[in-house]
């Protein structure tokens, strides 16, 4: 949304999944995919994942998306099918089926779905829950307080063949819910609620049993007979719930949880806080036991039989329940604790002992329940909730260059996770991980490396071949990873530098140096073949398949040879002065071409060999500019042709197919990976792999080295978790497997690395709640503020007891350095980091500021909160340099010009930190300014003044939405103190959560609905009233609540190299005429969610505002999401006060990717209803553009 293109014109705004959703929130076992298996169902926000069961754990076969926050899943088995149909709720109160396909083994929609939304009833206090009656005749829906949706299940009938043959004929009915039918009672607060347990065949009317709570507060259990009346004679079907049964006894005051027990035993099991009582099934006979010094909160139960179940608790733990019975009659129950595990939200018991805990507030796990104890056997990382993030990383891949265009692979996000004793820090970052082994020693210097088998029997190397400037050493590894350095290796040359080194047939090497070429044999250890060019030039490039040798000497001089006759000379040619060789590459043998790079002409050439004339010439742009440094050839897609890669001086990218019938290069794309020359090197697709697969990855090392790689059938770059690796090369050995050798710039090691980019996490482990978290660079570690809570052992009711500390952490080990213990009652709520100038030193000094409140925030004190400064001396220990009593408990913190912007209930107060005297070195706060808000001011965030514009700060009100303030210091010398005051408000009622400012005078906000909306000042506004209106430019509902917005901070001069150089794939002069040039989306914000989401908002450039809203438009309509649910609707802003239809001025940056995977026709039908003269490749290069922003 910049206003500085058109003065009627604003950019929409696109967002981008960067990391997956990590939180669990429901889980179920289900006969999919297959009628004799069980799978098990996990679902995280607003996506399914299925997982079989395999000898090694739980494995992904198969996931999907559903437009709708996904609150039920229950499972269903109808009488017409072999399989189970699952049934899925979402938060907008529509629900669906689905089940496997085997054929395209993928799910499939049973039934579309229905929307169950009443505006006039009130929402359910509690959550969402759905029950399937034991004979599956009936599901009850609770959505509503006061209100049972009772939907009856089709049934299979027996009317002889013709009733037989009407349900073949109609297969696509299979699985249809009935329509629903709602049913109102007294009860409100539901707590929990559930089926009485008898046989399937059973042919009683269901009893549903309810645990409510009355207007006192005291919980009460009564069972209510379901009757359901059928349509008939034109009326509408109806339902009854009458109450047949009442509990009277007095219940545990913390009751959460009913749990059936299965016929031939029936009745209930309560579970309370301090004790558990059994009921039976007319709720006439209990027995209740004290839990004693076991009380605790229960948060899920699965059963694993008649008499056994799982029992998970707040605090982690795992426990055994079994109830001991006498023919059909529960006599007593019994409770052992099995464990400790992360805090269940979900339980699956899988079978042998295995059982799956889902988690939303720590990592999922599979355990195995063992004699004594229990076994973590898998475990699924989950950052939700995350409460807070910074950005660490970016932009730091150069020192003191210029920076490189963005990518998300760069930033580094460190995240504050989980809750209580899941509570962790996490480091994200989506790209390539590399997986240290181990370090060869100290090397500097490194100009290239090769991976040799001194054998030549294997694909496995067990030689190192490592060049320098003026020298080439040589390493040897034996299989128990013995490494010797050795001075003679079969004849070659070691005091010069090396340009290739290979493995040819018949047990030879080949070693192209500067001033010869060599082969090697390996049975005599004898050099075999020399060749030195004749007038004495040195040579300057080199290239090689299984079959050609290619050599430039003295810049202009092109050699081939055969290498399956030692070094026959096949044919030479001189190029002009003018026309330099920056580079050459050949394609796999057979072939009958190479491809020579010329800088001074800026082009490359397609060359026949042997006669060595050009088949074609491909100008890479303006001779001045566009220089090639070198080329590359590899097949990278799966049945494509091969790609030839130019590297350019300016650390651009250039990509061509190659035809290599037609000897021609097309479909060129173009990418800025760095500020330098790209250097290459090819990778096999599978490191460890002993099959000779053609297909490539290419490393190309640069200040922030990428992985060039297949997947999905696109060719992707990808950043490499690893900014200092100058040069690489795949060294597959009997003691390192699928190992690559690095060289830094001060050290060489050995390393594993993924095959494709992944989401990779590092974890410190805290076991408190992560409350905030803020970086320093300057320190090079980052603080967090933790709440951890603790049992009282001897206090009354046994009391949980809240403490907070805030601790500081190294950036690199995540080794935590020092701790301070706040007061008794006092809470960290926020921390931020701000630079200090001491001792008149001109180079200030990153200091941690934290702001608490207090616990008893009605008790009579004046002193609500405090504001505490922190500085860290050389040993790296936390002091406390000054602090500040407040009146109100310090919710959000911010920085503005070297002051502090605290965010206080129903006040915002901007501070200086100022030395107590002229020679004192010691600092304390003094109030500059203060602004009364209407409630709590959650977030804050700051635009820094400039010459002709004063700071704003944008603060985020938690019920009255979005204000700016303008700060406006003192004249000169007129003794006016400082001033801060509203100039533009969102008129809306609107539960905020977080803002962040993305462009000037632009601000986007998130809410407790799950929504953004992106809103901007008019600071060119006719009247006084339209400049103090924050306008909406932008909406849409995320559908999760987004807890941090943290911004892209980029320098001008890279927004300037974003806007001026296309970090986006364009195709070809033809293809592009009708899109612009530049990046079609600047980054500006990262967001996280509850749910463990973490996306990416950036502005839409203006000349691709309406094409890519108009590939959105034609995307969503080609794509049809379980139960048919409507993609416009799902992300339509929601609260409530307002509902919109569609979102406004948004691009959903997963839908619009979906394109990708269309097929081809589909694609084709999509630019053609773009149209605007639009190619196939340049949408594909546009879309794949967007998608390497994440």
């Amino acid at each position: 949304m910049m206003t500085g293109r058109q003065t009627i014109s604003v950019d929409e705004i696109a967002s981008s999944k960067v990391a997956g959703f990590t939180a669990c929130r429901w889980t179920t076992k289900h006969g999919l995919p297959y009628p004799l298996e069980e799978a098990l169902i996990v679902t995280k926000s607003n996506r399914l994942e299925i997982y079989a069961q395999a000898i090694d754990g739980l494995i992904l076969v198969h996931s999907a998306s559903v437009y709708g926050y996904i609150t039920m899943l229950e499972r269903l088995r109808p009488s017409t099918s072999t399989t189970d149909h699952l049934f899925i709720g979402t938060d907008r109160y529509q629900y669906f089926t689905v089940s496997w396909d085997a054929s395209l083994k993928k799910l499939r929609t049973e039934q579309s779905y229905l929307d169950q939304a009443d505006k006039v009833l009130r929402d359910s206090q509690e959550a969402d829950r759905c029950h399937v009656d034991p004979s599956r005749r009936f599901m009850t829906l609770e959505l509503y307080d006061g209100v049972v949706t009772v939907i009856p299940l089709q049934q299979a009938t027996d009317r002889g063949p013709s009733a037989k043959r009407q349900s073949i004929a109609k297969q696509e009915d299979r699985g249809i819910l009935g329509s629903p039918v709602q049913v109102r009672i007294e009860e409100l607060a539901i707590r929990s609620s559930a089926f009485l347990d008898v046989d399937s065949s059973s042919k009683t009317k269901p009893r549903l049993a309810l645990l409510w709570e009355d207007n006192a507060d005291t919980p009460q259990l009564k069972i209510r007979e379901l009757e359901y009346f059928p349509d008939a004679a034109g009326d509408q079907a109806s339902a009854e719930l009458k109450t047949i049964a009442e509990f009277r006894d007095k219940l545990d005051l913390g009751v959460s949880h009913l749990v059936p027990v299965s016929a031939p035993y029936g009745g209930f099991l309560i579970l309370g806080e301090r004790s558990i009582t059994y009921v039976d099934s007319e709720l006439k006979t209990s027995i209740p036991r004290d839990l004693d010094e076991n009380a605790t909160v229960w948060v899920a139960w699965e059963k694993i039989d008649d008499q056994r179940w799982l029992l998970a608790d707040d605090y982690g733990r795992l426990y055994f329940m079994m109830i001991m019975v006498e023919g059909t009659r529960v006599q007593d129950w019994r409770l052992d604790l099995v464990g400790t595990t992360s805090k269940a939200s979900a339980l699956v018991y899988l079978d042998r002992g295995h059982v799956f805990v889902g988690s939303h507030s720590g990592d999922s796990q599979v355990v195995k329940i063992e004699e004594g104890g229990l076994k973590v056997a898998q475990t699924f990382d989950n950052i939700a909730p995350i409460l807070d993030f910074t950005i660490m990383d970016l932009g730091r891949g150069t020192e003191g260059g210029q920076a490189n265009d963005f990518s998300s692979g760069q930033a580094r996000l460190v995240t504050a996770s989980g809750a209580w004793q899941d509570g962790s820090i996490r480091s994200v970052r989506s790209g390539v991980g590399i997986e240290e082994l181990g370090s060869l020693g100290e090397m500097s210097h490194i100009t290239d490396m090769w991976g040799l088998d001194s054998t030549g029997d294997s694909v496995m190397q067990d030689t190192l071949l490592v060049t320098f400037v003026d020298e080439t050493r040589i390493f040897t590894f034996d299989s128990e990873a013995t490494i010797e350095e050795v001075d003679h290796f079969h004849g070659l040359e070691l005091s010069e530098t090396t340009l290739s080194a290979s493995n040819l047939s018949n047990r030879r090497i080949l070693q192209v140096a500067e001033t010869s070429v060599r082969i090697a044999d390996l049975d005599s250890g004898m050099t075999t073949s020399t060749w030195r060019p004749a007038d004495g030039s040195k040579i300057t490039a080199t290239a090689s398949n299984e079959e050609r040798l290619l050599v430039v000497s003295g810049g202009t001089t092109l050699h081939v040879f055969d290498l399956s006759n030692d070094l026959t000379s096949i044919s030479s040619k001189s190029f002009p002065t003018d026309s330099q060789i920056a580079g050459i590459a050949i394609p796999p043998a057979p072939t009958s071409v190479c491809v020579v790079a010329f800088w001074q002409s800026a082009s490359v050439a397609i060359i026949e060999i042997p006669s060595l004339d050009s088949l074609h010439t491909q100008i890479l742009g303006p001779a001045d500019t566009a220089i090639p440094r070198s080329v590359l050839i590899a097949n990278i897609l799966p049945d494509s042709p091969p790609n030839l890669f130019v590297a350019m001086a300016d650390g651009t990218v250039m990509t061509y197919t190659m035809d290599m019938s037609k000897h021609t290069l097309s479909n060129m794309t173009r990418i800025v990976l760095g500020s330098e020359p790209v250097t290459f090197k090819k990778l096999p697709r599978d490191l460890s792999s002993d099959s000779e697969s053609t297909l490539s990855n290419i490393f190309a090392s640069c200040e922030q080295p990428s992985l060039i790689y297949a997947s999905e059938g696109r060719m992707v770059y990808s950043a490499v978790n690893f900014d200092k690796a100058s040069r690489v090369t795949h060294f597959n050995s009997g003691a390192y497997p699928g190992a690559i050798a690095i060289a830094t710039p001060k050290e060489l090691k050995l390393a594993l690395i993924d095959a494709e980019r992944r989401t990779q996490l590092h974890t410190l482990p805290v076991g408190e709640t992560v409350r905030c978290v803020t970086y320093s660079e300057g320190l090079k570690m980052f603080g967090m503020g933790c709440i951890r809570r603790m049992l009282e052992n001897g206090a009354e009711n046994g009391a949980e007891r809240l403490l907070s500390r805030f601790k500081v952490a190294d950036e690199v080990s995540f080794k935590p350095l020092d701790s301070v213990e706040l007061a008794e009652e006092e809470l960290v709520e926020c921390t931020v980091v701000i630079p200090v100038a001491k001792d008149g030193d001109s180079d200030s000094l990153d200091m941690f500021v934290v702001g608490t409140s207090m616990l008893d925030e009605s008790s009579e004190q004046s002193v609500k909160g405090r504001i505490l400064i922190y500085e860290v001396d050389k040993e790296r220990k936390l002091s406390l340099m000054t602090e500040l009593g407040v009146k109100g408990a310090c919710r959000s913190l911010a920085i503005c010009d070297g002051k502090i912007v605290a965010g206080l209930v129903k006040t915002v107060v901007v501070y200086a930190l100022v030395p107590t005297s002229i020679h004192s070195h010691n600092l304390h706060l003094v109030k500059l300014a203060a602004y009364r808000t209407a409630t709590n001011p959650l977030s804050l965030t700051v635009t820094p003044s400039t010459k002709t514009s004063p700071a704003l700060i944008a603060v985020a009100d938690l019920m009255k939405s979005v204000s700016i303030l303008v700060l406006i210091p003192p004249p000169p010398n007129t003794g006016l103190s400082w001033a801060l005051s509203e100039t533009a408000r969102h008129f809306a009622v609107m539960w905020s959560s977080s803002v962040s400012v993305i462009g000037d005078n632009e601000w986007v906000a998130a809410d407790m609905d799950g929504n953004l909306i992106v809103v901007r000042r008019n600071v060119n506004g006719v009247a006084e009233d339209d400049r103090k209106l924050l306008e909406v430019t932008s909406e849409l509902r995320l559908g999760e609540i987004v807890n941090s917005i943290v911004p892209v901070r980029m320098s001008s001069e890279n927004m300037l190299t974003m806007r001026a150089r296309s970090s986006s794939t364009t195709a070809d002069a033809n293809a592009v005429a009708h899109l612009p040039a530049g990046p079609a989306v600047t980054p500006q914000a990262f967001l996280a969610t509850v749910e463990g989401g973490v996306y990416m908002l950036g502005t839409i450039s203006a000349g691709y505002q309406d094409v890519l809203m108009r590939l959105q438009q034609a995307v969503s309509a080609r794509t049809k999401g379980l139960g048919y649910m409507p993609w416009a609707k799902y992300r339509a802003f929601k609260n409530e006060v307002r509902e919109a239809d569609e979102p406004f001025r948004f691009v959903d940056g997963e839908l619009v990717e979906g394109f990708l995977n269309f097929s081809q026709e589909d694609m084709e039908g999509v630019v053609a209803e773009l149209g605007a003269g639009l190619g196939l490749q340049a949408v594909k290069g546009m879309v794949e553009g967007l998608r390497r922003l994440h």
